[in-house]
């Protein structure tokens, strides 16, 4: 199988893409498996993931991986933002995570 294309997607728009392909046709195990996980683990919908993500981008701070983690986690302190940036191994400054943690936390449930 050759890779097409290779890109940071969110949960709530992979768990979609899985929904409609089921109702096409029968899911192989990996993907059955991954649409459960998706049902158990996705917290936005997609449309919240999509207004998220528009928000984060005009920061004009992040990457698309970076973005991606942060609608996925959504989290709603700063700490927890600061922990799932410093896996890129980047400092970013605190008054910056203040208003990443303030846009995620508005998403938060």
């Amino acid at each position: 199988m050759k890779t097409v294309e290779d890109k940071p997607v969110s949960f709530s728009y992979a768990k979609s893409q899985l929904e409609k392909r089921k109702k096409e046709s029968e899911l192989g195990y990996e993907q059955q498996n991954s649409l459960e996980y998706l049902e158990k683990f996705t917290v936005l919908t997609e449309a919240e993931s999509e207004k998220l993500k528009k928000e984060l981008e005009e920061l004009n701070l992040l990457s698309d991986e970076q973005i991606i983690e942060l609608i996925n986690n959504v989290p709603s302190k700063e700490d927890l933002v600061k922990t799932i940036l410093s896996k890129d191994k980047l400092e970013f400054p605190m008054d910056k995570i203040k208003e990443i943690a303030k846009i995620t936390k508005k998403y938060a449930k």
